[in-house]
């Protein structure tokens, strides 16, 4: 009779064996993948961090090339400022204010208009203050109307060179009726004929001022009210130029 050799401590052993041999197989996939890991995350840490390095370089670089860009606005700009000062000086020098402002809009204008620039900068050449002037004079004259023109609505000054005259709106009685006067509360028109026949008109209501050149003299005369149908008219001469 065989007797069996077969031993239960044995299999138990087999079988702690086993599992210790599973426990470690287990502990050293556990080391592997951690030191995969840890590889690996190092790896591509470094990575990271040599791309973030860059960024910072190229943000350094940026910044740099922005402060160079400022340091040159902020030259441009007070280069722009003192030009400006500049500019604002020339043009507070060479551009009229006050009185000669309103001076050179009215030479403009009167160019504009077709005036003869020579003929203006003579006159301006020969103002001067009044020299030699007679005493002022007064003298009346009739202002004809649409319903008067009678012989005394004219004057004749300066020795017979200037003759002046008047025509003005018929004033109206209570009945709304045109009387033979004037109505000096509404428009009038003075001419001023000299030499040669050459009239000058100004119209308004009054006073009326107005100059004129008569060979070398220069008639100042002021028209106004006057008694009834009556305008006044003052004056006085002086040397020209």
């Amino acid at each position: 009779m065989k007797i069996s050799s077969y031993n239960p401590q044995d299999r138990y052993r087999r079988r702690a064996a086993d599992r210790m041999a599973g426990i470690i197989t287990v502990f050293i996939l556990v080391v592997v993948s951690f030191a995969t890991g840890y590889l690996v995350g190092n790896k591509k840490a470094g990575h990271q961090e040599r791309y973030l390095k860059r960024q910072v370089e190229q943000l350094e670089d940026d910044n740099s090339g922005m402060q160079d860009q400022i340091t040159e606005l902020r030259a441009e700009t007070q280069t722009a400022n003192a030009r400006f000062e500049q500019l604002q000086e020339l043009y507070n020098e060479t551009v009229p204010e006050g009185p000669m402002k309103d001076l050179v809009s009215l030479l403009k204008k009167q160019v504009d208009e077709g005036r003869d620039p020579e003929r203006l900068a003579f006159l301006i050449r020969s103002a001067r203050p009044p020299r030699n002037c007679t005493e002022p004079q007064t003298k009346r004259f009739v202002v004809s109307t649409p319903t008067y023109q009678g012989p005394d609505s004219k004057i004749v000054l300066a020795d017979g060179a200037l003759v002046v005259t008047a025509n003005g709106a018929s004033a109206m009685n209570g009945e709304g009726a045109p009387e033979a006067w004037y109505d000096p509360s509404k428009s009038v028109a003075i001419e001023f004929t000299g030499l040669g026949g050459k009239a000058e008109t100004k119209s308004g209501v009054m006073p009326i001022h107005h100059s004129i050149v008569i060979a070398d003299k220069e008639y100042r005369m002021s028209v106004t009210e006057g008694a009834k149908s009556f305008a006044k008219i003052s004056f006085d001469s002086c040397d020209y130029p």
